[in-house]
């Protein structure tokens, strides 16, 4: 998965391609030089010229904030790595971890290492993850996409007995997390609350499911 998303970057070299990744990564950039609060204030007078935009009230930042996280923690550990090169590198990075979560995910409701294998291969080549997570092309989605297969996995993993309820919660923060990444939050949102709706009407309705 990783290896595949990196053949721009082998190609081309550390470069943002695309519109949407460019106006990203210059979202990034203004984060990283003047902080939170300037960040949430931004009004980009030269974008939607004459009008403007209000950056800061108007975009996901979950990505702007990942990538300027992960920037500095590298750059604290002595290993020297440009904010460029960190948002290149970001969607190759998370869309490995997607393919991970829904190899665990996919063991999580079928118990088969060989399905969870299966799985993790389809996700890992699948033109439709790919292109929306390839090296360089620093959009929304190479990021949310991580934080919805990780909302799915602990919301099933909070299923699986009685003690393992609490996984509820992680679901809970990571959906957090994809709200602040990308705007198809609500089909994430739906699809759990139409499972626990199935798995009610099945008559499977339990305290644990509840505290889920």
């Amino acid at each position: 998965a990783y290896t595949y998303r990196l053949y721009a970057i082998e190609i081309y070299g550390l470069v943002i391609h695309e519109f949407d990744p460019w106006f990203n990564f210059r979202a990034t950039k203004y984060l990283a030089e003047n902080g939170w609060t300037k960040f949430f204030t931004w009004f980009d007078y030269k974008v939607w010229y004459p009008l403007g935009r209000p950056v800061g009230t108007t975009i996901y930042p979950g990505m702007q904030i990942s990538s300027v996280w992960i920037w500095r923690a590298i750059n604290s550990m002595g290993m020297e790595m440009s904010l460029n090169d960190v948002c290149c590198y970001v969607p190759a990075w998370f869309g490995s971890l997607a393919t991970g979560l829904l190899a665990m995910l996919t063991y999580e409701c079928s118990g088969s290492l060989n399905a969870a294998t299966v799985s993790a291969l389809i996700m890992s080549i699948i033109p439709a993850h790919m292109m929306r997570s390839v090296g360089g092309g620093y959009d929304n989605e190479s990021v949310a996409m991580s934080a919805m297969v990780g909302v799915f996995y602990f919301w099933c993993r909070s299923l699986r007995d009685d003690s393992s309820w609490w996984y509820g919660a992680l679901s809970g923060l990571t959906y957090i997390y994809m709200v602040a990444a990308w705007g198809g939050y609500i089909f994430v949102l739906n699809m759990v609350g139409v499972h626990a709706f199935v798995l009610v009407l099945m008559q499977r309705y339990s305290s644990k499911l509840h505290r889920a």
